[in-house]
Formats: C-alpha cells, structure tokens, sequence
C-alpha cells in the first residue's frame, strides 16, 4: 500500500482495530491520542507484529496542538493519504436535565470540533497532492437513539452532515470523505457506561443488555477489527468512487435506510 495515514484515538478499543487494518496493508500509521500511556502501550504491541506505527501524543481540541502535531507527520514523511478521525468522548448515562454543561461542552469539543481541527490541519497536504481518503467514525446512537446519551448523539449526528459537506467539497480534488458508524463494538469504554447503566438499575450486564441484543441479527459484540476492515477499505483506492456516504457496521442493528 506504501501510504501515510494519520489515525486519531488510538489508546484503546475501535482505533486500534483501525491501526491495525491499516498496518496490515501496509501503511505507515502515525497514532494521536491524548493518552500517552495507553498510546505507548498500543505502540508496543504494534511492535511486536512488526507495523510501522508512531506515536503521536496530542490533544485534539486544542487547535495549536494539533497543527504541530500535522506538521510533525509532514516533515517526517512529506506526505499525509489517509486520515481517520476516530477520537471520541463516551459520556456516562445521563438524562439531558442531569447533564451538566461542561459534560455537553466537551461531547461537542471532543467529538465534532476536534474532527475539524484534525480535518483542517491535514486537509492542505491532501489538496496538495489531489489525494486523501477521510474516514470519520460516529456511532450508530446518533441514528437509532437511546435516551440518557442527548450530548454524545447530537454531537456524533452533527458528523454525518458535516462528512456529506466537506464529501461535495473536496470530492473534485480526488479526496474521498466517508462516515462509519459502528454498533455495539466490545470495548472497555462500552463494558463501563454498560455497566454504569445496570448497576443503577440494579441488574447484571448481560441482563441490561439483553433487549439489545434481540435487535441485534448479529447476536454478538462487533470486534475493533471488524470495524476496521470497512474503514481500511474506504481507505484504499479501490474506494475511489466512494464519497459521502454513512456506512453502519452494526449487525443489522439499525436497519432501516
């Protein structure tokens, strides 16, 4: 594959599937999360699989930090073919009343506007070369929705128009701009806020989440790596005509167009 990506919430879960898809196709992946811990430890493993990773510790709501970060990348490879934004902020459970402002503050800063600024800082060396394959990762709870998630929802709904814009935008200048949307994706983050929402209601996990999974045709936890296989391919030139488009990798979860 020989191209350069640029992935963004790398220190568990769903980027880490994204990674390694990417890795395995040959990219070289320059990894950004705030967590530099866990963000090393990811790279560690990488390591040991033999991928050419970099990590790239950086907070992405801060637009200064970001653009260092970008520019990083570029004079070490000159060159940037693949951006995935898959950094996000999962709340706990919370009815709008209960959610504090600053909670709301950050759903939006973390998983919208830290998409722009990333998108913003790598999107000129894109124009530059009239190539780029975007791929931002929202959540099937923005299109079929639960309560007691208003924030993370419209802040993650939000992606979907602004992939559809920004897809005419830059679509004549060989970029591509998709949106993938995962379901019920295994994951640490999801066991808490899972666990959160039975333990107030006084019940195990897997009793909480067994009307869920009665939606669920797939009738099982999707795997980071599943998800990244749809992102690797969106990734990739045979998804040259591929633009614009909100592709739902949830087990048949949300099946309605």
């Amino acid at each position: 594959m020989g191209k350069i990506a640029v992935v963004t919430g790398v220190s568990r879960g769903i980027g880490v599937g994204i990674v390694r898809q990417l890795a395995e196709d040959g990219a070289k992946v320059y990894m950004i999360s705030l967590t530099e811990e866990k963000l090393n430890l990811s790279k560690s493993e990488f390591d040991e699989c033999g991928y050419d990773t970099v990590a790239c510790p950086c907070d992405i709501t801060d637009r200064a930090a970001v653009k260092a970060t970008i520019d990083k990348v570029i004079a070490d490879s000159g060159k940037i073919d693949i951006l995935v934004n898959c950094a996000g902020l999962m709340p706990y459970p919370a009815s709008l009343l209960d959610t504090t402002d600053q909670w709301w503050d950050d759903m939006v800063e973390v998983n919208l506007t830290g998409t722009y600024n990333v998108t913003k800082a790598v999107l000129p060396y894109m124009l530059e070369k009239k190539y780029g394959r975007i791929v931002n990762i929202s959540s099937v709870s923005a299109r079929k929705v639960v309560g007691m998630f208003v924030g993370y929802a419209a802040a993650k709904g939000a992606l979907h128009a602004y992939t559809s814009a920004l897809a005419n935008e830059v679509m004549k200048d060989g970029i591509t701009v998709n949106c993938v949307l995962p379901g019920f994706t295994e994951s640490d983050s999801m066991h808490r806020i899972w666990g959160t929402i039975a333990e107030q209601a006084g019940i195990t996990e897997d009793e909480i989440l067994a009307p869920f999974w009665a939606q669920v045709p797939l009738g099982r936890w999707i795997t980071p790596d599943e998800i990244g296989y749809t992102v690797a391919f969106l990734c990739s030139d045979k998804a040259a005509t591929v633009t614009g488009q909100i592709i739902k990798v949830d087990g048949g979860y949300d099946n309605h167009d």
